[in-house]
Order: C-alpha cells, then sequence, then structure tokens
C-alpha cells in the first residue's frame, strides 16, 4: 500500500544502469523543452540515484498540461566519440506516469500511460528517418522533406497537439511558410479544428499569425496583379481603338471633311481650272469671298495650295453632290 502510495506520488520514476559510478554524476536531471521558443531548455529538478540505480521525481514539478521533457545523466569523465545515450525526451503531464525499466542501456525501455508521448515518438522516428534519407541522398529536397512530413500528420497522427508539433518542426526548417501559400485549405482546417479543441491558444498562436499574415499578402499580391492587367489591358484597348480609327481614317480620309455648298462649288471651279477673278464672276460675289472660301477648304482639306488640292483630289474617290 505504501508503495502504491509513493508511486502515486511520482509521476517518473525508473532505474539507471551505471556500472562505473565514478565516471557519472550520482543524480537524473529533469529539463522542460519549450517547442515554440526553438527548443529552450530548462532543468527544473533533480533526483538523487540511490545505489541500486532507482530515481524518482515528484509530480509537483510536472505541468497540468501536456509538456516535453527530457532526463539525462550527465557523464563526468569526457569520452572521444561517446556514443552511450544519456538521456529520453517524452511527453507528459501531473495526471500521467512515466516508468523507466532496468535495462542494459540508459532510458532505452519505459512505459508511459500518456497516449499523446506514443503518437509524438511515432513523429520524432518517421522525422529522424527523413533527415537519414536526407543525409544519404542528394536528390531529396526540402519540397519532398515538406510534402512527406505534412502528409504523415495529415493521414497518421490522430491527436492534434502532436500534429501541432509536426507544423512547429516545419516552421523551424523555414518550410512552413512555402507550404502554407501551395496548401491554404489544409492549414485554414487545421486552425478551426484547433480552435474547437482544448488545445492551449497560446500553442497554436504562431501557426494563426502565419496563416494571416500570408493570407493577406497573397491577397494584396493578387489585388496588384489585377490592377497591373486591368492597366496593361486599358492601354491595350485605347491601343486598338486608335489602331481602328486610323485604318478607317485612312480608307476614307473625307468621311469627316464636311465642305459647304458654296465651298464645293468652288472647290470645283478650282478643279476647273478657274482662277480666283473667275471664280467671283462666275458665281457672283466679291473677290475676297473667294478667297476667304479657298482658305476654308484649303483648312478643311489639309492642304497649302492648289496643287496639294489637285493631288489630294486625284488620290481620293470622288463625292457626290
Amino acid at each position: 500500500m505504501i508503495g502504491f502510495w509513493a508511486f502515486s506520488q511520482n509521476a517518473i520514476t525508473g532505474y539507471v544502469p551505471i556500472e562505473n559510478d565514478s565516471e557519472w554524476e550520482k543524480k537524473v536531471q529533469l529539463i522542460k523543452i519549450d517547442l515554440y521558443r526553438n527548443a529552450h531548455e530548462k532543468v527544473i529538478a533533480n533526483a538523487p540515484i540511490k545505489e541500486n540505480g532507482y530515481f524518482s521525481f515528484d509530480k509537483r514539478h510536472l505541468s497540468n498540461k501536456n509538456e516535453v521533457y527530457r532526463i539525462y545523466v550527465n557523464r563526468i569523465r569526457k569520452i572521444v566519440n561517446d556514443t552511450v545515450h544519456k538521456s529520453a525526451m517524452f511527453i507528459l503531464s501531473n495526471t500521467d506516469s512515466i516508468r523507466f525499466k532496468k535495462g542494459n542501456r540508459l532510458f532505452s525501455n519505459y512505459e508511459n500511460s500518456n497516449k499523446v508521448d506514443a503518437e509524438w515518438q511515432r513523429l520524432r522516428k518517421f522525422e529522424a528517418k527523413l533527415y537519414k534519407v536526407n543525409s544519404e541522398s542528394t536528390d531529396f529536397s526540402s519540397k519532398e522533406y515538406t510534402a512527406k512530413m505534412k502528409s504523415f500528420a495529415k493521414d497518421s497522427l490522430q491527436i492534434l497537439w502532436v500534429k501541432l508539433v509536426g507544423i512547429k518542426q516545419l516552421e523551424s526548417n523555414a518550410l512552413l511558410d512555402i507550404d502554407i501559400v501551395e496548401n491554404p485549405t489544409y492549414y485554414t482546417t487545421l486552425l478551426a479544428e484547433l480552435k474547437l479543441s482544448d488545445v492551449n491558444p497560446s500553442e497554436y498562436l504562431f501557426l494563426e499569425n502565419r496563416l494571416t499574415f500570408l493570407t493577406t499578402v497573397q491577397v494584396e499580391k493578387k489585388y496588384q496583379f489585377s490592377k497591373t492587367i486591368n492597366i496593361f489591358l486599358g492601354f491595350v484597348i485605347a491601343g486598338l481603338i486608335f489602331f481602328i480609327f486610323q485604318i478607317k481614317r485612312k480608307r476614307n480620309p473625307t468621311a469627316t471633311i464636311d465642305l459647304s455648298k458654296q465651298e464645293k462649288n468652288i472647290q470645283a471651279l478650282i478643279l476647273d481650272g478657274k482662277s480666283n477673278k473667275e471664280i467671283a464672276n462666275e458665281l457672283f460675289i466679291s473677290l475676297s469671298t473667294v478667297k476667304s472660301h479657298i482658305t476654308n477648304i484649303y483648312n478643311k482639306l489639309n492642304v497649302s495650295n492648289r496643287k496639294e488640292l489637285f493631288l489630294k483630289i486625284e488620290n481620293q474617290p470622288s463625292t457626290s453632290t
């Protein structure tokens, strides 16, 4: 009964198989890791290692929500190319318990009542596998890494908190923004699910901020693109109108020229070779009136003398009066 009560008060228990005591510190460190502050680590407690290798941490050291922790044993005597595994990372809250079993390796085998931890460990193994592939292959791009991580988080992970951790990993590798731009619907849906869940809003605030910022940027880019297209189309339409107008003008340059009846009579007499005086006598008007009408005809036809008038009329289709 006493043993059960002691175990219930201890959230973390286990054994450390250390053969040479002189090489190791006689304590286990409990470290809290903040994944949302670039994996910032803080030692929150130390537990003495008893003669039989047993250690334990009380539940009061843990948060009432899921957090990432690491236990660690420090080797005093440094060894070149030291390959001994000296720590273990896990997810725990003060309502859970984890027990590290006896074994030949430090922290290699444990039982954790926290269900989130089991899924998180799957995510860590998958990510380690991707890193291995990336290090061994020159063809493995960051885009492939992002696609595989997102696919694993979407299809294989069921717990939102762990999905969020996977998304955080993308952000830490500077790959999140690219994927949000390419797959906005997925992240909008995920954010909506997080808001309906019991996950602390502060934990997905980074995702909400990036999604809001990038959505705004994309809207502004689309607006600027649409504005540029509209301006371009405006110039194209104006150019087409001017081009069509010029073609019509060349095909029928006299269409907009409107000579009065008297100006048409005077133009006809000029084309017959009559002089100004002869025109005045024939039309019973003064010489100054003839000159005034001729000036108006020249201006309307954009010519400056009789020779230019003859040439212009010769190159134009005749019009009936």
